[in-house]
């Protein structure tokens, strides 16, 4: 008898490890985010992160406009938000925060996990919209294209195998990391808008190369090696001085105190500063007006 009882259980226990969750995931929306965020989930990586888990991932993809839906592959398309969120365990609302009532019009959602990356909308406001019990608010950024995003996310009301889900999620298209929602308006303002500021320092450096005689293509390659080398350097070093790093590039006299002492004259660190206080604000008016 006891043989009997533990090789039932054996069988038991071996039927529970061939059944294969299957999560289904809807996105509404079908913009860069969002294309960046599909092509991610659907990398060989991510696949087989699944896979050690006995999980699949479907995908339908929503967005009224049948143009935006014309280059995605591997997942089912509609125009459609109802149909499109019909079976879904998860829905990313990946739209506009102010075509999010429109977007989700009609939707029966209270029994979706929805999972944001509309800037400044809070969970509450969110579950409100929703009537969900189950909100993940995220704030993603455009690095999303090549898996390197810094994906801050706060949540409400996942159990331990949802959240593991919105991890696998989030970090097939970069870092994630789960922080306090208070705190995720600030992260709007420093990873969510700073790579624009970013792109714009790399074309000042470029066409300046270029008004110095270099063609676009080798200023670029300037701009690009020293960005990426600046930033490899401070990681590798482990050092959190960066004061210390600009001062070991001046030396006194030279040529690069010159450029440090104008930039310091004029505040650049107070404008970049300045540039994610107002995306901040602006992050904060959003939260308000939803």
């Amino acid at each position: 008898k006891t043989f009997i009882i533990i090789y039932k259980i054996g069988q038991l226990v071996n039927q529970n490890r061939s059944i294969m969750k299957n999560y289904n995931l809807t996105v509404i929306g079908c913009g860069n985010m969002a294309k960046a965020i599909i092509s991610a989930v659907q990398s060989e990586n991510t696949k087989n992160r699944l896979r050690e888990l006995n999980s699949d991932i479907k995908i339908t993809v929503s967005d009224k406009d049948e143009n935006k839906l014309s280059d995605i592959h591997g997942a089912n398309v509609t125009t459609d938000n109802k149909s499109a969120v019909e079976k879904a365990d998860y829905v990313l609302l990946a739209v506009k925060p102010q075509s999010a009532a429109e977007a989700i019009n009609g939707l029966t959602l209270d029994n979706k996990i929805i999972v944001s990356i509309m800037a400044g909308v809070c969970i509450d406001k969110l579950h409100s919209m929703t009537g969900s019990g189950k909100i993940v608010r995220v704030m993603p950024n455009l690095n999303a294209r090549i898996a390197q995003s810094y994906n801050a996310y706060a949540c409400l009301g996942l159990d331990a195998s949802e959240k593991e889900f919105i991890e696998i999620l989030l970090s097939s298209f970069g870092i994630c990391a789960e922080i306090p929602e208070e705190k995720l308006d600030a992260v709007t303002g420093l990873t969510g808008s700073s790579p624009a500021f970013i792109f714009m320092l790399i074309k000042s450096f470029i066409n300046k190369g270029v008004e110095l005689g270099f063609d676009k293509n080798t200023a670029m390659s300037m701009a690009l090696s020293t960005l990426t080398g600046s930033a490899d350097l401070v990681k590798a070093d482990g050092n959190t001085d960066i004061d210390a790093l600009i001062d070991s590039v001046c030396s006194k006299g030279g040529t690069t105190i010159e450029g440090v002492a104008f930039l310091r004259e004029n505040r650049f660190e107070d404008i970049f500063a300045a540039a994610i206080d107002k995306a901040v604000e602006r992050a904060k008016e959003l939260n308000k007006s939803k």
